[in-house]
């Protein structure tokens, strides 16, 4: 018994239109990409029902209809099941290039379709342009087939090689056989090619919503780890990280904490307000994240406290790093949208040693030695006891207002 293609071409935009309400009502509960990478998802499956239906109907319309506009709105669906996908991920959206394959794609279909009407040349056609796409669409999941990538990239990337596989044979048989039936004549490689393409937006959709709840979950750990005035590493991310760190360290000098405080802020929050406080600690991390490079580590304590961690790091180049980032901040010319001409930050360092019990050690030797530094007038860096001499800033910098009330 042979398949009926077009009523399995109907089948296909069936569930399509069965998939796409669901997909654009679960929009509502989302926001940003998540929200606008869905409806775009969703559009798709509306734009593959109209697209499979008019198909469907090739015998029965006009070729107007069931060739040009049929895959004109396929060719639209495919671009915009690229931009959904490029966008969830994070890649460029490459709009004009989708935009240029579809046209060329429309256009070379529309002429061999009524003008010069060829099935060969519509095939190859399709399929150039569809080799692009699933190019565009395959390429910024390469990393899945990496150890421990992403198992919802791999599926999405066995839905898009089923494709593939689909139109390959199409060509194989094509190019074997002097028949140009058309596409819903049928033949083992046209039976293929129609009942994985009814199934396809099914899969497909189960592949993307995959990624986007991989996706999400990522978000949602990302955000519980960041602390969200300054967009540093909050404390139980910083806990974490100190853990992981002071248990690779080895021998002594492979690990340096550094403590920077801000000087006399409950002063700048009592005169200037909160938001003008909270303000000065955004820039204050923006600035030192920015002077900071990998594999080092910046995290809020607290209030004004940030921690930043350095692997590998010994005390002087700890003290080096540290009077660059004393002196880039106390020259921050002002606070934008703050109302403050400027503050300083007392920092206190510590470095690794191998009586060190656990990670406290080190951390309660870089607190005492920014009390040191509060102590001996601020603005300065100061290295823990034992570790080197204390450094002080250089005395030229600006010093903290005479009326300011003692603190840290």
């Amino acid at each position: 018994m042979r398949i009926d293609l077009a009523t399995i071409a109907l089948f296909g935009a069936l569930q399509a239109l069965l998939l796409a309400p669901l997909l654009l009502a679960a929009t509502r509960a989302y926001a940003g990409v998540a929200r606008t990478s869905l409806r775009i998802w969703g559009t798709v499956l509306l734009l593959q029902v109209v697209g499979w239906a008019l198909m469907g109907l090739r015998g029965h319309a006009s070729d107007w209809l069931s060739i040009v506009l049929a895959n004109g709105v396929l060719m639209v669906a495919y671009a915009e099941t690229a931009r959904a996908l490029r966008l969830l991920l994070g890649a460029p959206q490459r709009l004009a290039l989708l935009v240029a394959i579809g046209l060329a794609g429309w256009l070379g279909i529309a002429w061999f379709g009524v003008v010069a009407p060829d099935f060969r040349m519509r095939v190859y056609i399709a399929s150039l342009a569809l080799g692009a796409y699933l190019l565009l669409l395959a390429w910024p999941l390469r990393h899945a087939l990496q150890r421990g990538g992403s198992t919802a990239q791999r599926v999405m990337l066995l839905v898009l090689l089923g494709t593939l596989a689909a139109w390959i044979a199409r060509l194989v048989e094509l190019a074997t056989q002097p028949a140009d039936a058309g596409l819903l004549s049928y033949s083992p490689a046209n039976a293929a090619q129609m009942i994985y393409s009814a199934v396809e937006p099914v899969l497909a959709s189960i592949g993307f919503l995959l990624m986007y709840n991989e996706t999400v979950q990522a978000e949602l750990r990302r955000l519980a780890r960041t602390d969200p005035l300054t967009g540093t590493l909050n404390r139980l991310a910083l806990d974490e990280e100190s853990l992981r760190l002071f248990r690779a360290a080895d021998r002594p000098n492979t690990l340096a904490a550094l403590i920077i405080d801000v000087d006399h802020f409950k002063r700048i929050n009592d005169n200037f307000g909160h938001v003008a406080g909270d303000r000065v600690l955004a820039a204050l991390a923006a600035g030192i994240r920015w002077r900071l490079q990998p594999p080092a580590v910046l995290g809020r304590m607290g209030g004004e406290e940030f921690l930043v961690l350095l692997p590998d790091t010994g005390v002087a180049e700890a003290i080096a790093l540290a009077e660059r980032l004393r002196a880039a901040i106390a020259a921050m010319p002002s606070v934008p949208d703050a109302g403050i001409a400027g503050v300083t930050a007392s920092i206190g360092i510590a470095a690794y040693r191998s009586g060190d019990a656990s990670v406290d050690d080190l951390i309660q030797r870089a607190d005492r030695a920014l009390y040191d530094a509060k102590r001996a007038g601020r603005n300065r860096v100061v290295a823990a006891v034992g570790d080197a001499s204390p450094v002080q800033a250089d005395p030229m910098a600006s010093p903290a207002p005479s009326s300011v009330p003692e603190g840290r």
